[in-house]
Formats: structure tokens, C-alpha cells, sequence
């Protein structure tokens, strides 16, 4: 196994299963619950990392079980990004390529059993993924036999291994190497992306390497762009390139792997619509762009929030997004990685922003037609239904301006440099004059209904703009230390904790999200507030560590793991990673 201490200890196969580079297969243990009744009871199951299906419902392999020459069973006893170590080194565990693995037998002679999701109706062993065979084939040194019940059972003599391939049947599959081979290659693809590991103080390095798993281990290849490697949020249960996920995730991928970052905004660009709009989603069957796109699941969520007559629901052509983070995100991949993404992307950018300030609006101020668009699925600013002319999306496209502002300098174009200034400065301005209330102390949103003054985060964005008045900016940084407010033990909660919206356990009304602190972080910053903004980095670094995972989101009032949250999270693992290596860079910096 490889030498990256401690990157493996998260991987417990219940929770966070063995996954690699590019592949479709996710390794669990078997705990004997449903659906593993029986026979399948113990050992490993093999499930598949799809688009919009959860892998407790896409088993491939209901078991794999490892015996030793006695037929006593082999336990996992050590799980490395690499594989999988049964026993004392009798066997291991290797994935390979998209949609196979390889066990072999290392010192000493071992039974294999390999049981499938079930039997297809030519006695095929098949997956519970529709159309999907189970193929194997052992090398020289195995006995194989299968029942009729389609269990395979293998002996397999040192050096000797099995391939089982999901989907493509092996004799029509490339000739695989062997197991050793393999292994060793997946060892230096581990040992090559570790190297690139950035600096970060030895209190967070454990997690950081967890981090760094996490970033390469969601990568795949969609069907749609072969050619990307696409760094999906999860594979367990979003596989699929998310439009602000892929900013996000850029922003982590940057300090080790500039090409790879630079890809999740290409993957967005290449599918740019004629008028300049970006897809919300990007997966194997196409893009999600408006509402006609939407999963039935999706529909039926959305119906039951805000009703079936809403346009969010009935509108097919309205169009779905995400927030316009790719100027920032690109020039942001730059700075770090001395590259030239930004450049590279100038013209989608600057019709991606003349999108946005073309959409409907009541006072000159852009705003999200959909829920989705905003990123805030279940967000109590959308509790009116939409559109929603919130503040944050202002304040998005002010620092997406900057960013283009500062290329055309860097160009030579003051022309265009001070057009894109120009705009900034009056978005800004149109922010603090259209959407502070001063009265109340806080910027509010526009909504079907009329003001809402629910206390978020979103409220915070502001800050990004770097242009706040000192009143205002001091009002909006009170809120952070209000107990009654967004000043919780483990902050920022997502609502208000005085709000009747606020629920510590339900995603955007209440839990602790890392690309909303990291956010505040930044406008922190650009505020000129480097105290306050170190301040919530060292928070949240702190939150993340001790909750011991990279989470979609976190309970606010224990700092652990909110109810419903996936885990091994692709912006959560980004975006940690990006602070800890900020924090790093000013204790050196001191």
C-alpha cells in the first residue's frame, strides 16, 4: 500500500465507499441489510455510480466474499485509495478502468465468491441496473465453478486472479493486465496525485489528504464529453457536473492540478447556449437547461414545495442555472496556477454576463426565474415562489465584472476595462440603494410577496462587491456575531437562528454549508476585513476537523454532520482545502 498516512482511514466502505479515477464501481461493505439478505450477507457489495439513481439501488455484485486455503473467511483489513488488503495479505482488491475490478491471490492459495444482483433470462449473471451483465475471467492457477444460482466460486492459487467486468463482457473488452500489474499502476497513479499535494499546516494535513482523495476519486468521464475528466460532486448520488460545484471544485483542483481545474469550466462552456446561458447540469444523457429538462423526481419535489401550477414546475422553457462564478473562478485558477483560463474563456464569459442582465427585471437588478438557479433548493427566500431578486446575484456578477476589468488592463484594453468598471460600480451602487433596508439593518429580497427580510447569508454577499459603505458594512458584519442571528456555535447557519424558517437539519434552512462561509470568506476580504475573514476561516477549518468529514453540510448548533447529508462532499472537500492552504500561506506570511 502506498505511503499517504491517514488517507485511508476514511474510507470505511459504509459511509465513504472504495472508489478510483475514473470509475463507475463503488465498494461497500456488506452489512447484511436489506436487500443483502441471506446468502449476501457479509463480504463486500459492488455498486454503480449513475446519474440519478442512488447506489442502494444499482447493486452489481451483491457480494464478494475472500477465504482463505482453509475456507475460513478473510476480513478487509486495510482499505488504501490503491484497493483493498484482506486478511494478512492473502489478497487484494484492485479497480480498474470504468467498470471493472481484479482480486487476486498475493502469498498464499484463496476461494473467491462472487455473487450477482441475480440471473437474466438466458442464465446470465446480471445487475440490478437494467441491461447490465456481469461478466468474469480468471487467469491460469484458478478453478472456477458456477452454480445455478449464478454464485461463481473460485480457487485461486498465489499469482492468480479474477477480472470481473460490469456491462462490457471481457472477451470484448482491451486484454487486462495482471492483477500485479494493476495494483502497481494504481500505487503510482495514488503515489503521482499525493505528490501534488499543496502545503498546509500538520493540524488539518490529515483531512486535507482526505480532501485531496475526494477530488480525484469523483472524477468520471461523462458520456456525453469522453474526453473531460468531470469531478462530480459524489458519486453517490450525483453523477453529474453541477454548473457552481465545478466553480467550486476548481477553486480546491487549483493548487495541484491546473489543467483538471480548468476543465470543469470548459466542460460548462462547451455546452453554451446561442443567447449565452450555461446548463445547470451536465450529464451522461445531455444537459439540464430549463425546466422541460428536469428528472419526473425533481418535478415532483418542486410540486409539492411550491405547488403544481407553479411556472418553476409547468414553465418548460424557463431556464435553469446556477450563479455566475466563472469569471472568478477562472481568474482565480490563474492566480495560483499561472495558466491562462480566463483569457482563454473571455468570450463566454462576456455573453454569459450580458445573459444575466438581459433576464426580466422590476428595477435594473437581475434575479433567479428559478429555485434551481439560485442553488438554494429548499431556501426560505423561494417560500413565495419566484422569481427572487435576491442579493447575492448582484454582488456575483459585480465580482465576475472585476475579474473581466482586470483582464482587459492586463490586455492592454482600457476601453473595455473601464465598460466592464463602469457596470460594477453602478451594480453595486443600485444594490445598496434598491436593496438596504436601513431600518432593519440588512439587504433584503424581492419576491411574488413583496420584502422579505429573512435573515441568510445570501444577505451577506454583499461584501463581495468591496464597495459597502462603512455603516452598511458594519451592520452586515454585526450579524455574524449576533447569537440571535448568524452568530451559532458552529457558523453561519443558512437561516437566521431567531428565524421561524430555521431548522439546524434541513439544507439550505439552517445547516452549515463550507461554499457559503468560504464565500463570506472572500467578501470578508474584498470588504478590506482580513481580521473578520480570518476569523471564520479558522471557524470553519475548526468545525470541519472535528466533525471528522468533508460533508455536504453541517448541523449549526453541534458542528456535526447534519441529518440527511451525503458525505466525502466535492465543494466541501475543495473549498477546506482551499482555506487550509490560505491559512497556511499567512502563518507564513506573519
Amino acid at each position: 500500500m502506498g505511503s499517504w498516512a491517514g488517507a485511508g482511514e476514511f474510507l470505511d466502505l459504509c459511509e465513504v465507499p472504495l472508489t478510483d479515477r475514473g470509475s463507475r464501481l463503488l465498494v461497500f461493505r456488506n452489512d447484511g441489510g436489506p436487500g443483502t439478505e441471506g446468502a449476501a450477507a457479509g463480504g463486500l457489495r459492488v455498486a454503480g455510480a449513475i446519474y440519478e439513481r442512488s447506489p442502494q439501488k444499482s447493486t452489481h455484485l451483491r457480494r464478494i466474499a475472500v477465504f482463505d486455503g482453509a475456507g475460513r473467511p478473510l476480513d478487509v483489513t486495510v482499505v488504501e485509495p490503491e484497493g483493498i488488503t484482506f486478511g494478512t495479505s492473502e489478497a487484494s482488491l484492485v479497480l480498474v478502468g470504468a467498470d471493472a475490478l481484479s482480486i487476486g491471490a498475493l502469498g498464499q492459495p484463496v476461494s473467491v465468491v462472487l455473487e450477482p444482483f441475480g440471473i437474466g433470462a438466458e442464465g446470465q449473471p446480471v445487475s440490478e441496473v437494467e441491461g447490465t451483465g456481469i461478466h468474469w475471467s480468471a487467469t491460469a492457477g484458478s478453478v472456477p465453478s458456477a452454480g445455478d444460482d449464478g454464485v461463481v466460486r473460485l480457487w485461486l492459487e498465489p499469482g492468480a486472479s479474477v477480472l470481473v467486468r460490469i456491462g462490457q463482457p471481457v472477451d470484448e473488452a482491451p486484454e487486462p493486465d495482471s492483477h500485479a500489474e494493476v495494483a502497481a499502476s494504481a500505487s503510482a497513479r495514488w503515489s503521482e496525485w499525493f505528490a501534488r499535494l499543496p502545503a498546509v499546516r500538520a493540524t488539518n494535513l490529515e483531512l486535507v489528504r482526505y480532501a485531496w482523495w475526494i477530488l480525484a476519486s469523483n472524477i468520471v468521464q461523462l458520456d456525453t464529453h469522453p474526453g473531460i475528466d468531470a469531478v462530480v460532486p459524489s458519486k453517490q448520488g450525483y453523477v453529474a457536473a453541477w454548473q457552481w460545484d465545478s466553480y467550486f471544485i476548481s477553486i480546491g483542483l487549483r493548487h495541484g492540478d491546473a489543467e483538471l481545474a480548468g476543465d470543469q469550466l470548459r466542460l460548462f462552456f462547451a455546452e453554451q447556449a446561442p443567447d449565452g446561458g450555461l446548463p445547470d447540469v451536465v450529464h451522461d444523457h445531455g444537459t439540464l437547461a430549463c425546466v422541460g429538462d428536469m428528472p419526473p423526481g425533481d418535478l415532483a419535489t418542486l410540486a409539492r414545495i411550491h405547488g403544481a401550477d407553479s411556472p418553476m414546475v409547468t414553465q418548460g422553457d424557463m431556464p435553469i442555472t446556477k450563479p455566475p462564478l466563472a469569471a472568478w473562478a477562472a481568474r482565480a485558477v490563474d492566480a495560483v496556477a499561472g495558466t491562462q483560463l480566463q483569457s482563454e474563456l473571455r468570450d463566454g464569459l462576456d455573453r454569459l454576463h450580458a445573459w444575466w442582465f438581459a433576464r426580466p427585471t422590476p428595477d435594473g437588478l437581475p434575479g433567479y426565474e428559478h429555485v434551481y438557479s439560485s442553488g438554494l433548493d429548499d431556501s426560505p427566500l423561494f417560500d413565495d415562489g419566484g422569481p427572487v431578486f435576491a442579493p447575492d446575484l448582484p454582488s456575483y456578477l459585480v465580482v465576475a465584472l472585476d475579474a473581466m476589468a482586470d483582464l482587459a488592463e492586463e490586455s492592454g484594453d482600457p476601453e473595455t476595462a473601464a465598460r466592464h468598471r463602469a457596470l460594477a460600480e453602478s451594480t453595486a451602487a443600485a444594490l445598496v440603494e434598491r436593496r438596504f433596508d436601513s431600518e432593519v439593518g440588512r439587504f433584503v429580497a424581492l419576491t411574488p410577496a413583496g420584502r422579505r427580510g429573512t435573515v441568510t447569508p445570501f444577505g451577506l454577499m454583499p461584501l463581495l462587491t468591496g464597495r459597502l459603505p462603512a455603516p452598511v458594512k458594519a451592520a452586515l458584519t454585526a450579524q455574524l456575531a449576533d447569537p440571535t442571528l448568524l452568530g451559532a456555535p458552529y457558523g453561519l447557519p443558512t437561516v437566521g437562528l431567531s428565524e421561524p424558517e430555521f431548522n439546524q437539519d434541513r439544507m439550505w434552512r439552517g445547516p452549515v454549508w463550507l461554499n457559503v462561509n468560504w464565500l463570506i470568506v472572500q467578501g470578508l476580504l474584498r470588504s478590506g476585513l482580513e481580521a473578520d475573514a480570518a476569523a471564520l476561516a479558522e471557524q470553519t477549518v475548526a468545525m470541519v476537523v472535528a466533525s471528522g468529514g468533508l460533508h455536504e453540510y453541517w448541523n449549526p448548533l453541534t458542528g456535526t454532520r447534519a441529518v440527511g447529508a451525503t458525505t466525502g462532499f466535492g465543494w466541501s472537500a475543495a473549498l477546506f482545502l482551499d482555506l487550509a492552504v490560505w491559512l497556511a500561506a499567512s502563518d507564513a506570511g506573519r
